[in-house]
């Protein structure tokens, strides 16, 4: 039996799932995840600055062990928004792939969207014929419009928790006017006249559509919801979040500091303030397209990157 593993670069986290392939199917051996803030200071040149290239050298060096450990025979890389829009991208995966002898691929915002959306339909059931997967990610937020698990429309907008909480967030705990900027921002972005208008060609009917999240934010807002204090993704995937609940989650976030917001169980570690920006551009989303609820799921990126690799 092959051992694999995939890697992501995220924006803010990078994730290591190493599985073992049998029988065709992937089995899931050992997840792991460590906040690297790869794109913080990116808004001010355009540059991954050197400070977060170190994070990310050390959390590749902290994962170096385990995949000799587990005997992985291959690693399939992959590096997101960040990377592709950065001036110095190529330069610093081109830098840690030397160091630690993996290829790492920069994906374009498509590619990262189909990739998410294989993995997100390889863990979820009784889902309906049409839905759109929102992946919020550290740089950017994808959006898949979907017919039957086949992709039909995506979009790849410049919607990150990264960047929005440090252009957005400038009080703690966060302002009404720091929250109204946020909402405006994201609502610009999220216009009718970009998102909505290229994805409804045909018009959608939004009462058939089921809306399904993936990525740091909404799983830790569905681990929030359960107060795990042990993440288990096996509670995570199709866990059904309504759009009342994440109300009712986010006001009670934005009145908090950052150190209260620490204490909530199910909050992960360095996501204190990114949850603010995630679960606004998620409420925003649902009301875009009139969603009351959507199902939540804990594989995405990573395992699509490795169903794609070993097709």
């Amino acid at each position: 039996m092959e051992r694999v593993a995939s890697l992501d670069l995220g924006t803010n986290t990078f994730r290591l799932l190493i599985a073992v392939r049998t029988d065709g199917k992937l089995l899931p051996l050992l997840r792991k995840r460590i906040i690297t803030r790869l794109g913080e200071g990116f808004h001010l040149n355009g540059r991954i600055q050197p400070q977060a290239v170190n994070r990310a050298r050390t959390a590749l060096e902290s994962f170096s062990p385990i995949l000799d450990d587990y005997q992985v025979e291959q690693v399939f890389a992959v590096a997101t928004s960040v990377v592709r829009e950065a001036e110095n991208g190529y330069a610093v995966t081109r830098d840690l792939s030397k160091e630690f002898g993996i290829s790492i691929r920069t994906l374009t915002g498509i590619e990262e969207a189909h990739l998410a959306l294989k993995g997100v339909f390889s863990v979820l059931s009784n889902m309906g014929r049409l839905s759109l997967v929102v992946d919020i990610g550290g740089g950017s937020t994808e959006l898949i419009l979907s017919d039957d698990t086949q992709p039909v429309k995506t979009e790849s907008i410049n919607l990150g928790v990264v960047h929005l909480a440090e252009r957005f967030i400038t009080s703690d705990p966060p302002s009404e006017r720091d929250i109204t900027h946020l909402h405006d921002q994201i609502r610009k972005d999220l216009s009718l006249n970009t998102v909505a208008g290229h994805l409804e060609t045909p018009p959608l009917d939004k009462n058939s559509l089921s809306l399904i999240g993936t990525a740091g934010t909404v799983t830790t807002l569905a681990a929030i919801d359960q107060k795990l204090v042990d993440y288990d993704p096996a509670k995570i995937n199709n866990y059904l979040l309504s759009r009342e609940t994440l109300q009712a989650l986010y006001s009670r976030l934005t009145t908090l500091s950052l150190t209260e917001r620490a204490g909530i169980p199910g909050l992960e570690k360095g996501r204190e303030d990114l949850i603010i920006p995630g679960t606004a551009i998620l409420l925003e989303v649902m009301d875009l397209f009139q969603s009351t609820a959507l199902t939540v799921s804990d594989a995405g990126l990573l395992e699509g990157v490795l169903l794609e690799n070993l097709a």
